[in-house]
């Protein structure tokens, strides 16, 4: 259902976005932790304590949308062999019911994980727990929008998770107050064999999260999603993301924002940084691809004139295109680097 709703999406997605200027993705400086923490959901080790919270979540299309109903944030930590992310989640009402390993997680409420560690758009991996601390893991090799498909069977060797529940899960009759969850990525288990070095000092990756958020209702002492007023289904749920994707579809990962590994220690004095240019050079050539989809959509083939995205002058553009196929070939002279993307949506870079 899911991969089917993104699939609807696409071609407004890139009509949304043509001939706009590239968008700007979050940032989070990560830094590293030599204090053991204990994965229990708590957070209580002066590592998490000193570890910033991102800004609070909000909804996936950003700023089209209304705030969301209640408040979402995440941090993250890193030593040598792991990423911790932790996340708080107020919650008036604490449910869920999928307990086995690898069911839809995201049909109930949840918080998911969407990590592309080299950052060209493909060989991704998502994580959905939930107030159970039940997991659903995926990689996917490449995304949805390009015809890709999830590998279910797929899981997060050594992966460790666990969730905190203030208030009680499951119980109608009260209110409660939030849930907390933590969780521990091996370095050495997200690498798929795709040759993803370890992090190193600023280190960049592209990181997202989101929360989806039912409405719901109580049958027979359960909760359950809430039906649409004319029987048509189930109401859509809400996302709630921490970089706004400007699109109902969390499978763009050129949108997701920005993890910044440093080596400086949590507890010392936080550093500064301005991402390199080339990473908006990247945004650039993302926001064609973007455009030839929007353009195809309306016209059933690709397009060679891409001149309505007004590039910048500092850029090389060539492009080829026919009914079916595209090629962005985009010469960034100051950064002396070649950036091709197609139809495919893998975006490769090389030294000119």
């Amino acid at each position: 259902m899911k991969k089917l709703l993104l699939t609807l999406c696409l071609g407004i997605i890139g009509f949304q976005n043509y001939a706009q200027v590239p968008y700007f993705p979050k940032q989070y400086i990560c830094y590293k932790t030599h204090q053991n923490l204990k994965i229990d959901g708590k957070l209580d080790e002066e590592a998490w304590q000193k570890a910033s919270w991102t800004t609070e979540f909000v909804d996936i299309e950003g700023a089209k949308q209304p705030l969301p109903l209640q408040a979402t944030k995440a941090k993250m930590l890193w030593d040598d062999k792991y990423l911790y992310i932790a996340a708080k989640l107020d919650e008036k009402h604490l449910w869920s019911y999928q307990n086995k390993k690898d069911q839809v997680v995201f049909l109930e409420n949840d918080f998911e994980v969407f990590i592309d560690p080299d950052g060209d758009g493909h060989d991704y991996f998502e994580l959905e727990v939930n107030p159970i601390n039940n997991t659903f893991d995926l990689f996917l090799p490449k995304s949805y929008r390009n015809g890709g498909d999830a590998l279910i069977s797929w899981d997060i060797k050594g992966m460790k998770t666990a969730v905190y529940c203030n208030g009680t899960i499951n119980n109608p009759t009260d209110e409660d107050q939030f849930w907390t969850v933590e969780i521990a990525i091996p370095f050495e288990s997200v690498g798929m064999g795709l040759n993803v070095p370890f992090p190193k000092d600023l280190s960049l990756w592209r990181i997202n999260f989101s929360r989806v958020e039912w409405q719901h209702e109580i049958k027979n002492g359960k909760y359950v999603r809430k039906n649409k007023p004319d029987g048509t289904g189930v109401l859509p749920e809400y996302n709630w993301v921490w970089s706004p994707q400007d699109a109902i579809n969390m499978h763009i990962p050129d949108r997701w924002g920005y993890l910044i590994f440093s080596d400086k220690k949590v507890t010392e004095s936080p550093i500064q940084y301005q991402l390199p240019s080339i990473e908006t050079t990247k945004r650039w050539i993302w926001a064609g691809y973007d455009a030839q989809q929007a353009f195809h959509g309306n016209n059933k083939t690709y397009t060679s004139d891409l001149s309505g995205l007004n590039w910048p002058k500092e850029y090389d553009v060539k492009i080829e295109a026919s009914e079916h196929l595209f090629m962005i070939r985009l010469k960034d002279l100051t950064n002396k680097k070649l950036l091709t993307l197609t139809q495919d949506g893998r975006l490769l870079v090389r030294d000119l």
